[in-house]
C-alpha cells in the first residue's frame, strides 16, 4: 500500500484537507470528527511529515550544511560536531554533498533558501566570485567553516601560522632540502595559505623549496605524483603535505622505492586523522581543533538569526603533534 497522505486521510474521513491540518496541529474541532480522523490515523499508524512541516513554517528550526564530500576524515567528523551541537540547541540538520562541485554548492544555497531553512553553514573548497553573489542574492544568513569569507561570516582555521610553525619544526630538526606537496589554490585555506606559510618561513631562512608538487585530495592521486618525481625528491630530505591523506599516498610511494620515512626520510603534514598516530612511523602533523570549530560555528550561526551581535571573522587554534615521521637530523650532525 502506498503511503497515506493528509489528502488521503481527508478523503477517508469525509472533511477537507484544512481540517485534517487543524487536527495534527491541535486546532478546535467538533468531538465527532476529531474521532473520525483519530481512528484513521490509528489504524494505517500515520505519522504527519514534521520535517515537511517545519520548512513550511516561519521558523523551520533547521539549518542546512553543505559539505564538499562525506568520505572525508574532517567532513565525517566536521558533520558529527555540527550535528550535536544544533540538535543541542534544538535544531536539525539537512545535509547536501556537493562531491567538490563547486557548481552544485551555489545550487544547494539558493535551494536551501527556497526552502526557507533558517541558516546555512557552508563548507568550501573553493573560493571564486559566484559564491559572493549567490549569498548576497539570499535572505538567510550563512556562516562559512575552513575558508576566508570576506563578505559572509566565517570561522577559519588558522593554515598559514600552522604551516609556519610545522615548518619551523621541520627546520629545527636540520632539515634544509624541503619539499611542498599541495593542492590547488583555487582552495584558498589548503591549497594557498598553507602553501604560502610554508615557503614564506623557508624564505625567512634563506632557503626555497626545489620540488612543488601539486596534486587533488587524493591518497591515489598523491602516490603517483610522488612516484612521478621520486628521482627529485630523493634530493630532499623531508616532504611537508597540505593533508594527512596526501601524506599516506607520499610514504607508500616514499617506501615503494626504499625510503623509509622515520628512517632516511621525513614527511610532515596536516590533519591528525585518526590513523596518522597508528603509522608504522606516526605522523608528525597540525591538529585543528574540529569540534571547537563547530561549537563556534554554530554559535555565530545562531547569534546572527538571532540578530544578536557576533564577530564577522573567527580563527580556530591547532597543536602541533610531533612524532616519529620527522627524522631529528640533529643528531646525526648533518
Amino acid at each position: 500500500m502506498k503511503k497515506l497522505t493528509i489528502v488521503d486521510i481527508a478523503k477517508m474521513a469525509g472533511v477537507g484537507t484544512t481540517t485534517v491540518s487543524r487536527y495534527f496541529n491541535g486546532g478546535n474541532l467538533k468531538k465527532e470528527t476529531h474521532e473520525r480522523i483519530k481512528e484513521i490515523v490509528d489504524k494505517y499508524n500515520y505519522t504527519p511529515n514534521t520535517f515537511a512541516k517545519a520548512l513550511k513554517s516561519t521558523d523551520s528550526k533547521i539549518i542546512g550544511v553543505i559539505v564538499p564530500c562525506l568520505h572525508s576524515y574532517v567532513s565525517g567528523n566536521t558533520l558529527k560536531y555540527l550535528d550535536k551541537e544544533l540538535k543541542d540547541n534544538n535544531y536539525e540538520t539537512l545535509i547536501m554533498n556537493a562531491n567538490f562541485d563547486e557548481n552544485k554548492q551555489l545550487e544547494y544555497i539558493k535551494k536551501l533558501a527556497r526552502m526557507n531553512v533558517d541558516g546555512i553553514i557552508l563548507l568550501p573548497t573553493t573560493m571564486s566570485k559566484a559564491y559572493e553573489s549567490t549569498i548576497k542574492s539570499i535572505d538567510v544568513p550563512v556562516v562559512m567553516l575552513g575558508q576566508e569569507g570576506e563578505y559572509t561570516y566565517s570561522v577559519e582555521y588558522n593554515d598559514f601560522n600552522a604551516a609556519r610553525d610545522l615548518t619551523n619544526y621541520v627546520l629545527a630538526s636540520g632539515h634544509k632540502k624541503i619539499a611542498y606537496l599541495g593542492v590547488s589554490e583555487d582552495d584558498i585555506a589548503v591549497g594557498y595559505y598553507r602553501k604560502l606559510g610554508v615557503i614564506m618561513t623557508l624564505e625567512k631562512y634563506g632557503l626555497k623549496p626545489k620540488n612543488i608538487l601539486i596534486t587533488n585530495f587524493s591518497m591515489e592521486e598523491a602516490h603517483d605524483i610522488v612516484k612521478e618525481n621520486i628521482q627529485k625528491l630523493k634530493d630532499d630530505s623531508c616532504l611537508i603535505c597540505a593533508t594527512d591523506n596526501l601524506a599516506y599516498g607520499a610514504i607508500k610511494a616514499l617506501e615503494e622505492e626504499g625510503l623509509n620515512v622515520g628512517e632516511n626520510y621525513s614527511v610532515a603534514a596536516f590533519g591528525d586523522y585518526t590513523s596518522s598516530a597508528l603509522l608504522k612511523s606516526p605522523l608528525t602533523t597540525i591538529k585543528f581543533d574540529l569540534k571547537d570549530a563547530a561549537k563556534q560555528t554554530v554559535s555565530m550561526l545562531l547569534n546572527v538569526i538571532k540578530k544578536e551581535e557576533t564577530a564577522m571573522k573567527l580563527l580556530i587554534g591547532y597543536d602541533l603533534k610531533t612524532r616519529n615521521s620527522v627524522v631529528d637530523l640533529n643528531k646525526y650532525g648533518e
